[in-house]
């Protein structure tokens, strides 16, 4: 199930940001329904002296002291005509930064245009670096996976299989320890970057976990602050499935396979389901495996090199 947030609205910018970023509109509010669609903020310098063609209308702008400092020099009529320009495209919307006096003209411009007109106290590199990042995140694709999402050393690893065999159970245990839970039942996925997926849990969801028979559990609550976390980058994905399901080959020399998951090219392992198995403890073998393999280090193919070059040598095993 994928989720269209290719562009959020400056209201809903101002919504999650505005009290953080220390954002004030001053003027034109009818526009706050406008849309950015994309994360990078400009700045729009060469827009005030004339040059408008790489203005993008869905972009925020922000107006610092160089911007206001370049106005102040040019005469009154030219400075109008260079504001009323810049804000006749119907930006998304324009911040002034450091809490600098917004010249009467660029009010009256957005005003007359609509154009969310908002100021900050922050400077402007402060503003920017953390608007592109909250823009970055918040625009990225995004998709839901059903399984439960941990970080187990370090390691961002999603537990998916079929309903009911015993997904959440599993991280229980994990969580009892040690580990830190992130998701359960529905994983937000976001690509954040090419090669890049990043698991989340759902807002309405977050730090809880469904166990058959007992229900609806807070793992904050139960085990403290340090059993859950918000966020990790996925590194492995981990199917559960039932023992029959598994051939010969793959239970024992294992499956060195990759799954493609939201345009990203994942590994992935099977954890077959077999009354005795301690899972937990599997899990955590895997990840660890997981990471020896991030370091080059495959004992799997360490081992068939040693053992081929042993039966091509005539050597004992």
């Amino acid at each position: 199930m994928q989720e269209d947030n290719s562009r959020v609205s400056v209201s809903q910018v101002i919504k999650d940001q505005g009290e953080v970023l220390k954002m004030t509109v001053l003027t034109g509010e009818a526009g706050l329904g406008r849309y950015i669609d994309h994360p990078r903020v400009e700045k729009p310098s060469l827009a005030f002296a004339g040059y408008l063609e790489k203005l993008n209308d869905y972009r925020l702008q922000v107006v610092g002291k160089s911007e206001l400092g370049y106005l102040a020099t040019r005469p009154e009529a030219e400075r109008k005509k260079a504001v009323d320009a810049v804000f006749e495209l119907r930006l998304a919307c324009v911040v002034v930064t450091y809490d600098m006096h917004v010249p009467e003209i660029m009010i009256e411009a957005a005003k007359r245009t609509d154009t969310p007109l908002i100021s900050t106290p922050l400077e402007s590199q402060n503003f920017m670096t953390n608007m592109m990042l909250y823009l970055s995140r918040r625009l990225a694709p995004r998709t839901y996976q059903h399984g439960v999402y941990l970080d187990i050393f370090g390691l961002g690893v999603l537990v998916t299989g079929p309903s009911g065999i015993g997904k959440s159970e599993i991280a229980l245990e994990l969580v009892s320890r040690g580990h830190r839970l992130i998701a359960d039942d529905m994983v937000e996925l976001s690509r954040v970057g090419t090669d890049v997926l990043v698991g989340r849990s759902p807002e309405a969801l977050k730090y809880h976990m469904e166990i058959r028979g007992i229900g609806i559990l807070n793992i904050r609550d139960l085990f403290g602050a340090a059993a859950i976390t918000d966020a990790k980058r996925v590194g492995l994905i981990l199917e559960v499935v039932h023992w029959d399901d598994m051939s010969e080959q793959i239970r024992l020399l294992g499956d060195d396979a990759s799954v493609v998951l939201h345009e990203v090219r994942l590994p992935k392992a099977l954890l077959p389901v077999r009354p005795g198995r301690s899972l937990a403890v599997l899990v955590e073998v895997a990840a660890r495996n997981q990471l020896l393999k991030q370091r080059g280090i495959e004992s799997g193919k360490a081992f068939m090199q040693e053992l081929e070059h042993r039966i091509q040598h005539g050597g004992g095993i």
